[in-house]
């Protein structure tokens, strides 16, 4: 039977320590763990599979030769095809898939010159705001809002900027008022 190369994963659960989700395209989600008996018989029934980890994702494929059936993987990053060899079924063993992983991820970040690179995001801070005596200013998601003690007002960018610039152009007298 030829199944759907992409049906078929091995899925790390986020948020968890050590659990990983496996689907088939015969039945789901499997109840079998990785690196069980059951597992082996799995793999053994495939062309191929993807593995989505901790550290990185890959499709692994099969490939048949006179002297046996070899496993490796590809990952296809930024027009570049990636490959590594993975070896024989039973040496399809979770750590040595989270490695591969990582390790063609780590190959395909380093074919990237410096100006391709992914900018990795920054965490979300929680916006306080700033409060100045009555009023208090909070900036999210591009809009500017300022709060007096009886209204409201919304900021569009540019009005952000446009008050941002008069502010910048004022500092020097209001620096020197403060000192006073």
């Amino acid at each position: 039977m030829v199944r759907s190369r992409l049906n078929d994963v091995v899925e790390y659960l986020r948020g968890t320590e050590n659990h990983y989700l496996i689907f088939t395209s015969a039945g789901g989600a499997q109840a079998f763990l990785p690196d069980s008996p059951e597992w082996f018989t799995w793999l053994e029934t495939l062309t191929s599979f993807h593995f989505k980890g901790k550290c990185g994702h890959f499709t692994a494929r099969c490939e048949r030769k006179r002297q046996g059936a070899y496993w490796y993987a590809y990952l296809k990053a930024h027009k570049r095809q990636h490959k590594q060899y993975l070896g024989m079924t039973e040496k399809l063993l979770l750590a040595s898939l989270e490695e591969t992983a990582r390790l063609l991820h780590e190959e395909a970040l380093g074919t990237l010159s410096a100006i391709e690179l992914p900018i990795p995001r920054q965490e979300k801070l929680a916006v306080q705001g700033l409060t100045v005596g009555p009023l208090t200013l909070r900036w999210e998601s591009g809009v500017l809002t300022v709060k007096t003690p009886t209204e409201r007002h919304v900021l569009t960018r540019s009005e952000g900027a446009e008050l941002l610039s008069y502010l910048h152009e004022l500092r020097g007298s209001l620096l020197k008022r403060s000192d006073r």
